[in-house]
This record gives structure tokens, C-alpha cells and sequence, in this order.
């Protein structure tokens, strides 16, 4: 991307934290799994896209529950933004407080898309009930919260228990050793 004062440099870091504010935030509601290296791609434009969604909403890799932060957030991601005193790293913040906002309004509508796609589904994901698929669901977009309250949760439920967190890096440690994935 050329060098970090150069317009292409800029414009990957700004794909990312966008990228990377939407990822966030979608991982912990659907809770995505096996976030694991081999399974985060970025495109040439700096965004980030994760591949693998055989993980998601109940099941995890192994039924095992190595990835209990509420998604993937390194030390390398938030380098990339300038580290956590940057303007970027406080911009990812806000984005993932305007996303967690946007999909809280729309919560009743994913969860009845979520609860159609688990009819009769035999899907992994749907092996514990649509009922309690659905049922947690719901709670992850806390509903209970006022919106102020709700960009509190975001920050420090979900941001600061990702960030840097000793299971991920469990978990992409495990990956290395066990799938040479690095």
C-alpha cells in the first residue's frame, strides 16, 4: 500500500477499519467461528472478509469453545490502525457502535430470517433448536439497553474483551501447530 503518508497507504488503513468495525460486530451477533488465519482474507484494497461460515450462531469447531472472545481483534489489527491512541483505532470504535446500533434496530427482522433459515434445516448450527438459536440471538443484541448504554456494552464488553484476547491467540496458536496455519 506504499508508505504510510502516501494516498494508497491511507486508503487501505480506512477499507480495513471499516472492513474490520462490520466483521467485528457481525462475528459476536452471528457468532462466527474458526477465526483462525486461514479463514480471514484481505483483498487488495485493505478490506478483510472472512471465508469460512461452517461455524456460526451455536456450533464451533470440535464443539470445543476455544474462541470465547467476541471476535477476533489482534494486536496486529489495531496496529494496522495506528495502535490504540490513533484517530483510526477511535474511528473503528465509533463504526462498531453505529453497526451495533443499525442491527439492533433491525433485530426482530434478522431473527425472524435466522428462525425461517432454521425451519427443517440441517444445518449444524440448528442441531440445538431454532428456539434457543434464536433465543440467544436476541440476547446478543441486547435490547435491554439504551442506545447510550448499548455503545457502552460495544466498548467494553465486546471491544476491550476482544482486543488482544488470550483465547484468540490460543486459538491461532493451536491452528499453527496443529495446521501449520500461521
Amino acid at each position: 500500500f506504499g508508505q504510510p503518508d502516501s494516498e494508497p497507504y491511507k486508503a487501505g488503513v480506512d477499507a480495513f477499519k471499516r472492513s474490520l468495525a462490520a466483521y467485528s460486530v457481525i462475528s459476536y451477533v452471528l457468532q462466527l467461528k474458526d477465526r483462525h488465519n486461514g479463514n480471514v482474507l484481505i483483498d487488495s484494497e485493505g478490506h478483510i472478509i472472512h471465508i469460512d461460515f461452517g461455524f456460526m450462531l451455536s456450533n464451533s469447531p470440535g464443539s470445543v469453545g476455544f474462541e470465547a472472545a467476541p471476535f477476533k481483534l489482534t494486536h496486529e489489527y489495531v496496529n494496522v490502525l495506528g495502535g490504540l491512541n490513533s484517530p483510526d483505532y477511535d474511528d473503528y470504535k465509533r463504526l462498531c457502535k453505529q453497526a451495533f446500533q443499525a442491527l439492533r434496530r433491525s433485530a426482530d427482522n434478522i431473527i425472524d430470517l435466522v428462525a425461517m433459515m432454521g425451519r427443517d434445516s440441517k444445518m449444524p448450527c440448528f442441531s440445538v433448536g431454532v428456539a434457543q438459536v434464536t433465543n440467544t440471538l436476541r440476547q446478543r443484541f441486547q435490547l435491554h439497553l439504551s442506545a447510550d448504554e448499548a455503545e457502552q456494552f460495544v466498548e467494553t464488553d465486546l471491544i476491550a474483551k476482544s482486543f488482544g484476547s488470550y483465547y484468540t491467540r490460543l486459538y491461532d496458536t493451536f491452528q499453527y501447530r496443529t495446521q501449520g496455519i500461521y
